[in-house]
C-alpha cells in the first residue's frame, strides 16, 4: 500500500531542495491536472495546492471565463436555431444561474471583488436578454393560440 506523502518543491537561487509541508492547514487552491499523461523522466502529479494568491486568481479566472465563454457558445447555438422553442432558453437561463451560483459559492474567496462584480454585471445582461426572449416568445405563443381559435370556427 503506498504512502501517502506530500512535498512542496522550492526552486531558489542557490538550494534546489523538496521540503515537507501540511497542505491541511495552509490555505490555497487545488488543481488536479487535466490529463493523466506519464512522462518516464518527469514527476508525475495527481493534484497540486497552489499558494500564491496572483497565480491562484489567474487561474480561477481562467476558469471562470472558460465557462462564460461556454455559456456565450451555447447562448449563439440557441440563437440561431429558428424552430428553437422555449426548451433551449429555459437550458440556457438554468446554467447562467448555476454560472452565478458558482462565481458567489466557489470562486469568490479566490477573486478580487471587481471581477465578481464584472461577471455579474455580464451575467445580468444575458438573463435579462433571455427573460426578453422568452417574454417574446411566450407573447407570440399566446398570440398564436388566440388565431387558431378564431380560426377553427366553422358556419
Amino acid at each position: 500500500m503506498p504512502i501517502k506523502q506530500r512535498f512542496l518543491v522550492v526552486k531558489e537561487k542557490d538550494s534546489k531542495t523538496i521540503t515537507y509541508m501540511d497542505y491541511d492547514k495552509s490555505a490555497g487552491y487545488l488543481v488536479n491536472p487535466k490529463n493523466n499523461l506519464k512522462f518516464r523522466d518527469a514527476i508525475n502529479v495527481k493534484s497540486m495546492v497552489l499558494i500564491n494568491p496572483t497565480l491562484i486568481e489567474k487561474m480561477v479566472d481562467i476558469k471562470a471565463r472558460k465557462r462564460f465563454n461556454n455559456l456565450i457558445n451555447i447562448l449563439s447555438i440557441i440563437y440561431e436555431d429558428e424552430e428553437g422553442g422555449g426548451d433551449g432558453l429555459m437550458l440556457a437561463k438554468n446554467e447562467a444561474e448555476k454560472f452565478r451560483m458558482e462565481i458567489i459559492n466557489k470562486y469568490r474567496k479566490y477573486l478580487s471583488d471587481e471581477k465578481i462584480e464584472l461577471y455579474e454585471n455580464k451575467l445580468s445582461i444575458l438573463e435579462d436578454e433571455l427573460n426578453l426572449r422568452l417574454e417574446y416568445l411566450n407573447q407570440n405563443e399566446y398570440s398564436l393560440g388566440d388565431e387558431e381559435k378564431t380560426s377553427n370556427r366553422s358556419r
